[in-house]
């Protein structure tokens, strides 16, 4: 009488060739994937030091766009008041003054003392605390120093003349507007 007992192996023998990985593979894979991310991280991290300007530059040619499109909608002068020290973009209709002229006929940019309607803004934004405002310019005149600018869009389509730079750690942008047009045009500086 024979006895068949089937006695399985340990080791090598009994797996399919090829059906695992070895530590040392394991390990190569893993510093080859170190390395990727080492080289991705600072792209990235300047990517979102970039995102910053980009949406100022946005915020601000957004506010330029609305402010002329309402000007030329409700056929009233509309307004992009700046207030540089804190970066506060604000679009509104241009106050009325007694002469049925509005404000933006004179050369003031404060806010006339028989204005009777409250005007409720089109359009707010706050720029980032890390970006600078480093040049504003409203009509040729620098306007830096003042507590608020005033920027006017009319109904025909044209705009007070107005350049302003921004700059952060990430670059410095341009954004101009075409007094014919209205248009705003930006420009890399840095």
């Amino acid at each position: 009488m024979k006895c068949h007992a089937r006695v399985q192996r340990c080791g090598r023998g009994s797996r399919a060739p090829g059906a695992g990985f070895t530590l040392i593979e394991i390990m190569v894979v893993i510093g080859i994937l170190a390395i990727v991310l080492a080289m991705g991280v600072p792209p990235f991290l300047r990517s979102l030091q970039k995102d910053s300007l980009r949406q100022a530059v946005s915020d601000i040619e957004e506010a330029c766009g609305k402010a002329r499109a309402q000007a030329i909608l409700r056929g009233v002068p509309t307004e992009l008041i700046i207030r540089a020290a804190d970066g506060q973009l604000t679009v509104a209709p241009a106050p009325a003054t007694r002469a049925g002229q509005t404000a933006a006929d004179g050369d003031s940019t404060e806010q006339p003392a028989n204005s009777f309607v409250a005007q409720s803004p089109v359009f707010s934004a706050h720029l980032r605390e890390d970006i600078a405002i480093t040049l504003l310019y409203v009509n040729l005149k620098d306007r830096m120093k003042a507590e608020e600018s005033r920027v006017h869009f009319y109904p025909n389509g044209t705009s007070d003349e107005f350049t302003i730079v921004l700059e952060t750690g990430g670059g410095v942008r341009k954004i101009s507007l075409d007094c014919v047009t209205g248009l705003a045009n930006m420009e890399v500086l840095r």
